[in-house]
């Protein structure tokens, strides 16, 4: 009996028949100023205090600082922005594929400082790896797209091969970092992240994104440090967003929502995710397995993890981190469920 489950198992989750296809992007680096609390209010806690919350200190008036974005451009021509929805903050653009695809990136510097492209998860030659170091065993050099000089581009090429993507365990896709890798730390600390998520071969929609899902949020806990150390420049940030700043995680009532949770940072970005009102599953199967029922996740610097829910709790609920200081410091939001 046993057998036959594990056989039936592995039978749905081989590789369905999929259209591989080239997928091609066109981003951009560059700079601006992020404000990190909009509103200037802290929007989690004035309950029931009907007044404006502001801030607390040191973070009252240190919110707005200079950083280095990935843009999307809808060509070439790179004239019109590609819209991003706003819970995706600070973070470069979603990189979708199905395995199989081939994606292709074009990126611009049109930022003041050296930048270079680098995924997690893809399979990629040594010109197209997008990070800046020596060999120590061979002494090769770094590869050609290691390091883009402002107002230079270059083409990034990459597979999403079988090892891309989900195992069997797992959801039908997954969520994979992309970051500039010249000086690790203080790029990603610039702003230069993104997620690219792939999917499962034959499970993915035209775009990329997973048929048995019908809504997807990716979330990024990271302390971005602004201001070298000093308190006020310590952004304890979801998405770039502080104190509740973070909105739009909105699910209809009754849908399947996929969670995709990425940690960056120092050894003080250990954060555990924690949903109020509901619980997630990791490594689901179909409908036979599940290897976890939780409502924290736990992550590392540069851990990613994605977990489904069923969004059939309504209301609107807290989603924070809950290391002690960290929710002090402002890395909590909200999540809504909408009524029926």
């Amino acid at each position: 009996m046993i057998q036959a489950i594990f056989s039936v198992l592995l039978l749905i989750s081989l590789p369905l028949p999929g259209h591989a296809q080239m997928r091609q992007y066109y981003l951009a680096a560059e700079e601006e100023v992020w404000d990190f609390a909009p509103s200037g209010q802290n929007l989690v806690h004035c309950h029931p205090d009907p007044e404006p919350c502001p801030l607390p200190e040191p973070w009252t008036n240190s919110h707005r600082f200079p950083v280095v974005r990935f843009v999307q451009y809808s060509d070439a021509n790179y004239t019109t922005r590609v819209p991003q929805p706003g819970w995706l903050g600070i973070l470069g653009p979603i990189l979708r594929a199905e395995v199989g695809d081939e994606l292709r990136v074009r990126l611009c510097n049109r930022a003041s400082r050296p930048v270079g492209l680098h995924p997690h998860g893809l399979r990629y030659t040594k010109d197209q790896e997008g990070a800046h170091y020596s060999g120590v065993n061979s002494g090769q050099g770094p590869g050609l797209g290691a390091a883009i000089s402002p107002g230079q581009c270059f083409d990034y090429q990459w597979l999403a091969d079988a090892e891309s993507g989900p195992t069997p365990m797992e959801p039908s896709s997954k969520v994979w970092w992309y970051h500039s890798h010249i000086h690790e730390p203080s790029d990603v600390n610039a702003g230069l992240l993104g997620p690219i998520i792939v999917t499962r071969q034959g499970w993915a929609r035209e775009d990329g994104s997973p048929k048995d899902v019908d809504l997807e949020f990716v979330t990024a806990f990271f302390i971005f440090d602004m201001l070298q150390g000093e308190e006020a420049g310590l952004m304890h940030s979801i998405n770039g967003y502080i104190f509740g700043n973070l909105k739009g995680l909105v699910i209809p009532y009754g849908k399947k929502v996929r969670w995709h949770l990425l940690g960056m940072g120092n050894e003080v970005d250990l954060h555990t995710p924690h949903w109020h009102g509901k619980t997630v599953e990791l490594g689901r199967l179909g409908q036979f397995w599940s290897t976890q029922r939780t409502d924290v996740i736990a992550l590392l610097p540069a851990q990613m993890v994605t977990a489904d829910m069923l969004a059939d709790n309504p209301g609107e609920w807290l989603f924070h981190c809950h290391v002690a200081d960290h929710i002090d410091a402002g890395m909590v939001t909200t999540y809504q469920i909408l009524p029926p």
